[in-house]
Parts: structure tokens; C-alpha cells; sequence
């Protein structure tokens, strides 16, 4: 079992990094966390096959979220798919995507496998899906005027990984991140930076969430396309409010769970 990120970039990518997407493989099954451009070629380089997916999870609705959505199920309809594809996200949000892939005629196609919507209740730790591998649980974040979602997966006698998706610094992030090993947070900006778009967080203020919530490690993802070439030193600013292991996220490389 494993997670992979598919893209690790803020909203605009770049030539080495593409925007945030993960997935989680486990024994039987995968779960598809956002879903950015060409889904199925980054699953496949990412060591898993796109018919184990069970489950499409999308925080948020800012494009860079959630754009590669209809391709995603236009590729998996060519691929023969038969099996019922499930698909979380915020009550508010399941029209609009609903509208997105209605402008591509996919809810309409004959043949279509079923889509099985599944709203997340905007509570702190809401359960959102128990399968052979994973208890997924979510939290609202502080995206600004943007509702979101946080994810913790429990993995049955593994321990738990958190995703914080974009947020600014928030307590419901770092109480749903309690205890676990590892937390995944966004790092768009440095705090040297001199212009901060949105509502996001520095790697310094990711680092101040992971030594509250005291997890084990800490893994910056989208990060600002300005920012591509001097990671480390947002990883260093990480550690400098974090004695943990701090690591920037890697595209497309399995981190075993």
C-alpha cells in the first residue's frame, strides 16, 4: 500500500511540477484525492491501474482541483468500466460538478458506468468511507470564502496520513491531524514572500500545524510555481517551527504506507 502525488504545484504549474492531485493504493482498491489534467496517464505512472479506483474525492471546486474531472470519466467509460465509480465532495459542490461533466454530455451517455455521488457533511471529522484498506474521515479547512475539505486515512494497523488540501493555518486541520504519522500540507507561499494570493499558508506556518498536531513527518505540497526552484528552502523554513521530519513532495514516486 502506498500514496503517490500526481502533481505537487499551486495553482499554475510548471515544467517540473503539475497541480496538486494524490492517490491512495491500497490492497484492493484506490482513492483519487482532486483530479488534475490527464488523470489516467498520471495514475498509470504512478504504479496503479485506473480500474482499481473506487472512490474520486474532490476537496474543493477551483479549477485546479477538480478540471481533470471529465476526462477522468471519459477515459474510464472508453476503458469498458462497468463498476460503480464513487464520488465525494462538499454538499454545495456535487451540482456544480454535476454541471461540469453535464457540459461533456457524460451523465447522459448511454452506457455510462453509475456515479454514485456521496456528499461529505461539513462537520469536523465526518466520516466519509470505510473500505478493506482505509477509514477516511474529514474535516472543513479555512479556504477562505471557498468551502474545503482536510482528510485523514486510517489505515488499519498502520497508522494515518493527513491532508490538509488548500487552507490557511487552521485549528480544525491540526486537530484532525492529532496524532497522526504523517501530514501532508499545503506551502504555496514562503513567508519572505512579497505577494500572497488567497487564502494559503507559508512552509513556515505548515510547520507550526505539524508541531501542534505532533506528527511524526511533514511533506509540503502545493507549492507556488515561483517557489519551483528553491524548495529546499521552504522545507528549511518548515524546520525552523518543526523538529520533525520535514520532506517536499515528489511527483509520481510511491511513499509506502
Amino acid at each position: 500500500m502506498y500514496f503517490a502525488f500526481l502533481g505537487t504545484s499551486g495553482a499554475v504549474p510548471s515544467l517540473r511540477r503539475d497541480t496538486t492531485s494524490l492517490v491512495f493504493v491500497g490492497r484492493d482498491e484506490s482513492v483519487l484525492v482532486d483530479c488534475g489534467g490527464s488523470p489516467v496517464q498520471k495514475l498509470l505512472l504512478a504504479g496503479t491501474r485506473p480500474e482499481r479506483l473506487e472512490r474520486v474525492i474532490i476537496t474543493h471546486i477551483h479549477p485546479d482541483h477538480a478540471y481533470g474531472l471529465p476526462s477522468l470519466i471519459q477515459s474510464l467509460f472508453l476503458m469498458r468500466r462497468a463498476a460503480p465509480l464513487a464520488l465525494s465532495c462538499r454538499p454545495e459542490h456535487a451540482e456544480p460538478l454535476r454541471a461540469l461533466l453535464g457540459v461533456f454530455g457524460l451523465l447522459e451517455r448511454p452506457g455510462m458506468f453509475p456515479l454514485l455521488w456521496d456528499p461529505v457533511p461539513a462537520r469536523e471529522g465526518a466520516a466519509v468511507a470505510t473500505s478493506s484498506s482505509f477509514a477516511i474521515s474529514a474535516s472543513p479547512n479555512a479556504h477562505g470564502s471557498m468551502p474545503n475539505l482536510a482528510l485523514r486515512f486510517e489505515l488499519r494497523g498502520r497508522g494515518s496520513v493527513v491532508y490538509s488540501s488548500d487552507t490557511e493555518p487552521s485549528d480544525a486541520v491540526a486537530a484532525l491531524a492529532r496524532g497522526a504519522h504523517t501530514l501532508i500540507h499545503e506551502a504555496t507561499f514562503s513567508s519572505l514572500s512579497s505577494e500572497r494570493v488567497g487564502a494559503h499558508s507559508t512552509a513556515a506556518e505548515a510547520g507550526e500545524i505539524a508541531a501542534r498536531a505532533g506528527v511524526h513527518r511533514l511533506i509540503l505540497t502545493h507549492m507556488d510555481s515561483a517557489h519551483h526552484g528553491e524548495v529546499e528552502a521552504l522545507a528549511d523554513e518548515a524546520r525552523s517551527r518543526f523538529d520533525g521530519i520535514v520532506e517536499i513532495a515528489e511527483e509520481l514516486v510511491p511513499y509506502p504506507l
